[in-house]
């Protein structure tokens, strides 16, 4: 019989903004910090199967080899207790102040012993996406100009999703090192643009 998959998810993005001046906290904007039992209970209320859920990446990841899991032991732990699939999203647009940015070279390698030891630490998981969206991430950040890198370069776009893409590969492969038996779900940005004038440019014989 087929599973369907019926998922919702708590944003757990944490970029920077104002050249790194500022760092956005969505669970802890939005009160998520406060309320997370309640949450948990209101996903369950409303026939959700699958949470997609991380912990915050920039106050789990201290240091190289140095994690805090309060917070991802209470939060995991809570959810261990109810009817909910988690999908565990590591990465969500942001990393640590110490590994600076995604322009950063050491960011792949140190993010796949922190997925690993994210693992071990929470081995009932079975479902990952380590890095959400890599193309809006690396877009966003290294493009655009609007978040952590804040650059609007080729150079700064390519750089950072190259990085992000290592840090993804690599980190699965932590990951079934821990758990064989791991699934992982990516997710991406699919995008389509609508002409303002669908007939302006629209190719005539000569």
């Amino acid at each position: 019989m087929a599973h369907f998959m019926f998922a919702t998810g708590i944003e757990n993005s944490n970029p920077t903004l104002q050249g790194g001046r500022v760092q956005v906290d969505q669970m802890r904007d939005c009160g998520h910090d406060n309320h997370y039992e309640l949450d948990f209970d209101l996903a369950v209320d409303l026939g959700v199967n699958t949470l997609r859920y991380g912990a915050p990446l920039h106050r789990t990841f201290t240091g190289p080899g140095q994690y805090d899991w309060t917070f991802a032991d209470a939060t995991f732990g809570a959810l261990r207790r109810r009817p909910l699939l988690v999908i565990a999203d590591l990465c969500h647009f942001g990393v640590p102040d110490w590994l600076g940015d995604f322009q950063n070279p050491d960011f792949p390698e140190q993010f796949a012993a922190y997925a690993g030891a994210f693992a071990r630490r929470y081995p009932w998981v079975q479902l990952y996406t380590p890095v959400n969206e890599l193309y809006v991430c690396a877009l966003f950040s290294g493009k655009y100009g609007w978040w952590n890198e804040a650059l609007t370069t080729d150079r700064g776009f390519v750089t950072a999703l190259k990085h992000l893409v290592r840090a993804n590969v690599l980190a699965m492969h932590a990951i079934l090192e821990v758990r064989p038996d791991a699934l992982f779900i990516q997710s991406e940005s699919t995008e389509q643009y609508h002409a303002r004038v669908p007939g302006y440019w629209t190719w005539q014989p000569s």
